[in-house]
């Protein structure tokens, strides 16, 4: 049985590597097929040959994509478009499912600390006066707050903070800060969400204006 299927198609060539082969037998085979297709290819005026490797339930480590990728450079008219496998890398797999979990936080964050959480945050204590939370995604402030709450680190502009913003002393949104002030407070109460709108700053509004607001946010940005 060979190593390695070689598929035409429209988009060019699909390399489908057998799940179970040594990589070394299958790599040496796919640079004899490559090499005959690049025999066929000698005209520089030619379209370039695109081939897509695909792993199925087997993962290549870096070295092995390298390696791949190496080959490919060598010949300018053949031009790999992706290696694709049928399952996700177990880091990859943990990024995703921190990125999109909900923490729920109920104790007292004192002046000095900050906690950092990984996806979505519900707040239900108390966070003093000097003291952060920080989330990669947006938070939900049902506790009280006096000190500094920041989603969407380091670089979500899509989070937002929502729920009980009275005497918070300074929001954050991915890059951008609003610092709360007594000329501003009173835009900052319970019931609202802060979100970065158009012009990269950092807006509030009702939260029963949420959905229309970030639809709205979205239009302009498709």
């Amino acid at each position: 049985m060979s190593d390695i299927i070689l598929k035409g198609g429209k988009d060019g060539f699909s390399v489908i590597f057998n799940e179970n082969a040594n990589y070394d037998d299958a790599l040496k085979e796919l640079k004899e097929l490559i090499m005959q297709q690049n025999v066929k290819s000698t005209n520089e005026n030619d379209d370039a040959i695109s081939f897509t490797i695909k792993t199925g339930k087997r993962l290549f480590t870096s070295q092995q994509k390298e390696s791949i990728e190496g080959f490919f450079e060598k010949y300018p008219q053949l031009e790999l478009k992706d290696i694709e496998s049928d399952v996700e890398d177990k880091k990859n797999v943990k990024e995703l499912f921190d990125a999109n979990k909900t923490n729920v936080e109920s104790g007292i964050v004192r002046s000095g600390q900050r906690l950092e959480y990984k996806g979505d945050l519900i707040f239900l204590g108390s966070l003093h006066r000097d003291a952060q939370i920080c989330a990669t995604g947006s938070i939900y402030i049902l506790g009280e707050v006096s000190g500094i709450v920041q989603a969407g680190f380091p670089d979500n502009p899509n989070a937002a903070i929502f729920g009980n913003l009275k005497g918070i002393d300074q929001l954050r949104i991915a890059d951008v800060i609003e610092i709360v002030t007594d000329d501003n407070r009173e835009d900052f109460q319970d019931g609202k969400f802060a979100f970065i709108n158009d012009l990269h700053a950092i807006s509030v509004d009702d939260l029963k204006n949420y959905k229309d607001k970030i639809n709205d946010l979205r239009k302009r940005t498709d």
